[in-house]
């Protein structure tokens, strides 16, 4: 699944919020398709509608669409309980690779 819009954080000094891997363990474990997970890997930088719609070449409305659809499988409320979800998630991927002892 080619993931072209991995959640990476503004600061070029600081490390990623997450490997490719580890990107592509939680994309799986949400069950969002490829592009809906690009959409949410952008929302969770805080990036508007209007810049996700820009660095995809989508419209505002699909990405509305995206994060629509994200936040009811998630049970998320707002863009902040999607990226809680999101981080959530991981932590249940990396427990799960990684338990511990």
């Amino acid at each position: 699944m080619p993931l072209k819009h991995l959640p990476n954080r503004d600061d070029a000094s600081r490390p990623p919020l997450f490997t490719p891997e580890e990107w592509r363990a939680v994309v799986r474990s949400l069950g969002l398709s490829a592009r809906q997970a690009e959409v949410v890997g952008l929302a969770i930088q805080s990036k508007k509608d209007k810049e996700i719609a820009k660095a995809l070449r989508i419209r505002e409305t699909t990405v509305y669409s995206h994060i629509k659809i994200a936040k009811a499988r998630l049970n998320a409320i707002d863009r902040m309980g999607l990226a809680y979800r999101v981080f959530e998630r991981f932590r249940a991927v990396v427990d799960c690779r990684h338990p511990q002892k």
